[in-house]
């Protein structure tokens, strides 16, 4: 076999593709939450699950947008990142993929890990505070219209944050990342 030729993962072969996993994942995670999820084939208006709740005989509906980004690992120890994040995710996304605000329309992060093991940790996000991150990140190298969020977990706690910086640094401060509490796991958001 050529150097050159990419070895392929049995598992990954037999996975499908990775947004269906996320989807699936996001549908099972939602309806344990008191929604009733439903998938929406054509992907208008970024719209991936509508969902819908009876609450006090009123019908409410919001909408899901959901990302799926695997989570990696330093790759050594000795890498300045790996004394601060046990694991990190990017996504790179337009710097105005989100700027028109509608409520009732939420951003829903799910990560994997390498092992194919779905992170328990989901961030969800109304646009509105995802366009305001957006806008904080550092700017794609080549295509100066995106922004790349690096979404990272650290260390020493179960906290997430998304960096503000390429650069290096020695300790996590409001100065090079966002803490991203409010969005962890915060299924009463979509309330």
């Amino acid at each position: 076999m050529e150097e050159s030729a990419k070895q392929v993962n049995p598992v990954e072969l037999r996975s499908g593709h990775l947004e269906i996993i996320g989807e699936t994942a996001a549908k099972l995670l939602l309806f344990q939450k008191g929604w009733n999820p439903y998938s929406r084939f054509l992907d208008v208006d970024k719209v991936d699950l509508i969902l819908r709740r009876n609450r006090n005989n009123i019908t409410e509906y919001r909408e899901i947008q959901v990302k799926y980004r695997k989570l990696f690992k330093p790759d050594k120890p000795s890498r300045w990142d790996a004394k601060l994040f046990s694991a990190t995710a990017w996504y790179t996304a337009d710097v105005n993929e989100f700027a028109s605000h509608r409520e009732g329309f939420f951003v829903m992060f799910i990560f994997g890990h390498p092992n194919r093991e779905i992170e328990k940790d989901v961030l969800i996000f109304p646009s509105r505070d995802l366009h305001e991150i957006i806008q904080r990140c550092p700017l794609h190298k080549k295509q100066g219209n995106q922004s790349v969020l690096y979404i990272s977990k650290s260390c020493t706690d179960s906290s997430w944050y998304v960096r503000l910086t390429r650069k290096k640094f020695d300790q996590i401060d409001n100065n090079n990342c966002i803490e991203l509490k409010k969005y962890l796991n915060n299924f009463s958001i979509l309330d």
